[in-house]
């Protein structure tokens, strides 16, 4: 079920720290890299549909930093994101564009594809890593859910602020999940994913913030957003550690 939130609010801008790109590639895709590439841990962070938003990149950032682990963002878009101009289809050329760009480029299943290769490729590029987990923002959420099914590449899995949710992805789950909400989501059908998710799971709703205050829509010129953003990203670490 997706958030109506998703396609209609823009991001909001903010500064954000952090070092100067280092990129690799593989399947294709250049992959943004943060923290130790000797780690034994790694994550998979999969962006929102507004690609590399520099509070994305402070949030791998931040993950790697309180993990102790490497975290890789593939570029899925090739540089060519949704268009914040599209934000609200409020007209037919911007509702058109929008979805078109879910069909061509953000189409879940071609970009599981995508990430499963990814991971398979980190795999020799990063050979310290040990174990590997994927989180996933809003759209990315979506291919977190997906990649957690059956036999999987990944330990643990995560999505903050998601979209697309749908109970039969979280009852094909085999490992632990992590998923952070807020009150933009769809309610209806918050309790039943919560209930499908694999054991060792956990969902929490962060009652005072709004779809993407993990992603590009973090407005870290606010004082509360910039703490739930930390809160956020050391929960996922914190669930991540004893299974990485």
């Amino acid at each position: 079920m997706a958030s109506q939130a998703c396609c209609n609010v823009p991001p909001k801008g903010g500064p954000a720290v952090v070092s100067e790109d280092q990129i690799d590639q593989a399947a294709g895709v250049n992959l943004y890299v943060f923290g130790d590439r000797s780690a034994k841990r790694g994550v998979v962070l999969v962006y929102d549909i507004f690609g590399l938003y520099q509070q994305t990149k402070q949030g791998a950032a931040l993950l790697a930093k309180e993990l102790d682990c490497l975290v890789i963002i593939p570029d899925f878009f090739n540089g060519e994101a949704a268009n914040l101009e599209w934000v609200g289809m409020d007209t037919d050329e911007k509702r058109n564009k929008m979805m078109g760009f879910f069909v061509e480029k953000a189409n879940p299943e071609k970009n599981l594809a995508t990430l499963i290769s990814v991971t398979n490729e980190a795999k020799s590029l990063y050979t310290t890593v040990e174990k590997w987990a994927v989180l996933g923002l809003c759209w990315g959420g979506k291919l977190a859910a997906l990649a957690s099914a059956g036999p999987t590449l990944f330990v643990a899995s995560g999505q903050a602020h998601p979209s697309l949710l749908e109970v039969a992805d979280a009852k094909a789950m085999s490992i632990p999940h992590i998923c952070l909400v807020s009150p933009d989501e769809p309610v209806d059908i918050l309790k039943p994913y919560e209930e499908a998710l694999p054991a060792n799971s956990e969902l929490e709703l962060y009652g005072t913030m709004f779809h993407g205050w993990m992603g590009a829509r973090a407005n870290l010129e606010d004082e509360e957003n910039t703490r739930e953003f930390i809160r956020g990203y050391k929960q996922v670490a914190a669930f991540f550690k004893p299974l990485l």
